[in-house]
């Protein structure tokens, strides 16, 4: 896994209430009001994938994929096959009806080791990473459309639209005992084990500690929060940082591999890291 430094600063979700009109009851009166629209669950395991049509990038196939819980939390990647660089993003989202809204903090990192892949993982303006406010329509199990507007670090406008088709995996059941195991982290070892805790010893004695937790058994996604402690030299600032964030188990590969990320804050840095881990 990877871990990625960005200033950040968080973005509020401005809620704007409307107000009714004064009036006697209707339901006194013997007519019950109509229900309005039910509101459309956002969670889910969502996929997409395109080429990209203009720009430096023309030509590139980009593999998306979203995570987001029953309650709208959510951690998102979208990945460049071609270079190698992703955008990660994690933030909350809510629904009203099929309207999904909400706020997220992103980062451009390397997401592959791949050889000849980019070295400079950036945004157009040079940032690394942004922050922004999401819209978009949900129907439940089926699809999401979001848009993504927001501002790099460097004060530069982002806007990105994308179309995630729902995967049957969210539907397989969760449990410690069925994500319990060795994960491949780079040729290092994470152990998750049958009661849910994490452990990884890494370079320079930084150890990764933590816990995963059920969100909700009848869905695949997880919940995870970590420290890091007894890290040396230039990995010395992880010391004692906390990070959470959200992962499923992809049973449709063989050997089964966690998906997810988390994200944590360093002297008001973004903090990110993305799972993409084999089981041994």
């Amino acid at each position: 896994m990877r871990s990625i430094k960005h200033l950040l600063t968080t973005t509020a979700l401005t809620t704007l209430a409307s107000c009714g009109g004064g009036g006697g009851s209707h339901i006194a009166d013997g007519i019950a009001p109509i229900p309005g629209p039910m509101d459309q669950s956002p969670g889910g395991i969502w996929t997409s994938q395109y080429t990209v049509t203009s720009g430096a990038n023309t030509g590139d196939v980009i593999q998306a994929e979203g995570i987001v819980s029953e309650t709208g939390q959510y951690f998102a990647y979208s990945k460049d096959t071609t270079t190698g660089c992703a955008g990660l993003e994690f933030g909350q989202l809510s629904v009203s009806g099929a309207n999904a809204t909400g706020t997220g903090n992103s980062a451009m990192v390397r997401y592959s080791t791949m050889p000849g892949g980019a070295t400079n993982c950036v945004y157009p303006d040079g940032s690394t990473s942004a922050t922004g406010t999401l819209a978009g329509q949900v129907a439940a199990r089926a699809s999401l459309m979001v848009t993504a507007t927001g501002t790099t670090s460097l004060g530069s406008a982002l806007i990105e639209t994308t179309n995630y088709t729902f995967s049957s995996l969210y539907l397989n059941p969760s449990s410690l005992a069925a994500i319990a195991g060795n994960y491949n982290d780079g040729g290092l070892n994470m152990t998750l084990d049958a009661n849910g805790a994490v452990f990884e010893q890494g370079p320079n004695g930084c150890v990764m500690s933590g816990q995963v937790s059920i969100i909700n058994a009848s869905y695949n996604a997880y919940g995870i929060q970590l420290t890091f402690a007894n890290c040396t030299g230039t990995s010395a600032g992880l010391n004692g940082v906390v990070a959470s964030g959200l992962l499923t188990l992809d049973t449709a590969t063989s050997p089964a591999t966690v998906i997810g990320g988390i994200s944590g804050s360093i002297g008001g840095e973004l903090f990110v890291e993305a799972f993409n881990l084999a089981r041994m």
